[in-house]
């Protein structure tokens, strides 16, 4: 049996930009292995983006250094990422080097020309400091000490999300054994995008706003809707007893009570000794039924 990761993802609308959408590329059960995740962006990436006849594709990477040494000044940046900069087909700007407060910064711009999905997570993975963004220019019009200390100016930011002003630009969160990428779009370039509306967990806690952290009966039974801030909600299913995709959304008598995200409908399920049985085909129905 091959045990793998569950991956989903989710087109939502950025609180930061109205000008901007956001694909949620989800990942959980990490600690089993990410190989499956790593597939999975790519795929997804390679759907949703322009091509390189309509945008490029760039990561800014900088290297900062308290006390540089003579090597540290020689190798800069290229060098000491040439690991990854020589896996694949780039362009590089020159090195840049500057003191802010007695920290020396070495930066520079790669602008990927080839794979592109395949080379941005590279990146992302192999540099996690990069910032990886899309641009309407070639590499030689960029103005990259420019573009460095506007970064550097949000590096002391508390926003959990940094607000960045090009047409795309990617933010990885990592905690682990959960993991996502999330891919800003100018709206220009997303209208076409549909995400994947049958696993959408933010539709699920607003559909179930109204009856979360309440008892309720139905057909004799008594009825538990967790909070959504509680840690029992949105426990994912053993993928043996209860199947992927479906999240624990409450309890009944003494089973759980579980939403199938990979049905378009949220498909409600109580979970007994016996096993799981279906009990309302769309959530819609089941939180009806509570208020009734």
């Amino acid at each position: 049996m091959v045990i793998m990761s569950k991956v989903w993802t989710e087109l939502k609308k950025n609180g930061l930009n109205s000008e901007l959408n956001c694909v949620a590329i989800n990942g959980i059960e990490m600690e089993i292995g990410q190989q499956n995740y790593q597939r999975y962006c790519i795929e997804i990436l390679s759907d949703i983006l322009p091509g390189k006849s309509d945008m490029s594709y760039f990561a800014l990477i900088v290297e900062e250094i308290e006390f540089p040494t003579r090597v540290d000044r020689y190798k800069k940046i290229w060098s000491k990422n040439k690991d990854v900069i020589n896996s694949m087909e780039c362009s590089l700007s020159q090195e840049y080097a500057e003191e802010i407060d007695g920290v020396t910064f070495f930066y520079g711009v790669v602008e990927i020309k080839d794979d592109i999905s395949k080379n941005i997570m590279s990146i992302i993975n192999g540099i996690p400091d990069a910032i990886v963004f899309g641009e309407m220019t070639k590499l030689e019009n960029l103005d990259i000490p420019a573009i460095f200390q506007d970064e550097f100016i949000k590096v002391d930011s508390d926003d959990t999300f940094t607000q960045r002003d090009y047409p795309i630009y990617f933010q990885m969160m990592d905690s682990g054994f959960e993991i996502c990428l999330y891919v800003f779009l100018a709206i220009p370039f997303s209208l076409n995008i549909e995400g994947n509306v049958e696993i959408d967990t933010e539709r699920l806690k607003v559909e179930l706003k109204e009856i979360e952290n309440e008892n309720w009966t139905i057909d004799g039974k008594k009825v538990f809707i967790f909070s959504i801030h509680d840690n029992r909600f949105g426990i994912v299913g053993d993928g043996t007893t209860v199947p992927d995709f479906f999240w624990m959304i409450g309890c009944i008598e003494e089973g759980g009570l579980w939403v199938d995200l990979s049905s378009g409908n949220h498909c409600v399920y109580e979970q007994t000794d016996q096993g799981i049985f279906l009990l309302f085909d769309e959530i819609g129905s089941f939180v009806e039924a509570c208020e009734s």
